[in-house]
C-alpha cells in the first residue's frame, strides 16, 4: 500500500526521472521514468509495449499513479556480460535499463542513476532487478523484473 504522501496522479509528462508510473486501468501499463540525452524518457515495464521507451516530456496520452523518488536495486547473482532488452547495465558512471525505441530504431540506454563511481571501462548486465520505495525497514518492492539476456 502507498501512503497518500507517496504518490500523485497525472500524465507521464508530469513525472520526473526516477518516478514509477502505476497503471490506472487494464489498458495502461507500468512504466519507469529515466532519462537520455534528449531528456526524460519513459520505459514500459509491463504489457505489449514491454521495454519500449519514448521521450516523456509533455506527454499527456499516458497517465497513472506517479510514485516519485524510487530506487533501482539489482540482484548481484544475476550478473553477466550479456546484454539485451530489459537488463540493467552498470557502466561508466551510471546504471541504465536497455529499452527499444518506440520508432523501432535499435536499443536505447535509459539512465536511472548517474554520478556513480566509475567502472574502469568495464560493465555488468543484471537480468534481475527491482524498483523500490523507501529504505531499511520501510523499504517496499513496487515492481520486480526478470529478463532473459541475449
Amino acid at each position: 500500500m502507498l501512503s497518500a504522501t507517496e504518490f500523485t496522479v497525472g500524465a507521464f509528462g508530469n513525472a520526473g526521472p526516477l518516478s514509477l508510473i502505476l497503471p490506472r486501468s487494464k489498458y495502461d501499463e507500468t512504466a519507469l521514468i529515466g532519462w537520455t540525452e534528449k531528456g526524460p524518457t519513459a520505459i514500459f515495464l509491463s504489457g505489449q509495449h514491454l521495454f519500449t521507451c519514448f521521450e516523456s516530456a509533455g506527454n499527456r496520452n499516458w497517465r497513472g499513479l506517479i510514485v516519485p523518488d524510487v530506487r533501482i536495486e539489482v540482484d548481484e547473482t544475476s550478473w553477466s556480460d550479456e546484454g539485451g532488452l530489459g537488463v540493467a547495465i552498470r557502466s561508466d558512471t551510471r546504471l541504465a535499463i536497455v529499452g527499444k525505441n518506440d520508432r523501432g530504431f535499435g536499443a536505447v540506454l535509459v539512465t536511472v542513476q548517474a554520478d556513480l563511481p566509475p567502472t574502469h571501462n568495464e560493465q555488468a548486465a543484471f537480468s534481475r532487478w527491482q524498483v523500490v520505495l523507501g529504505s531499511d525497514n520501510a523499504k517496499r518492492v513496487l515492481t520486480k523484473m526478470e529478463v532473459t539476456p541475449t
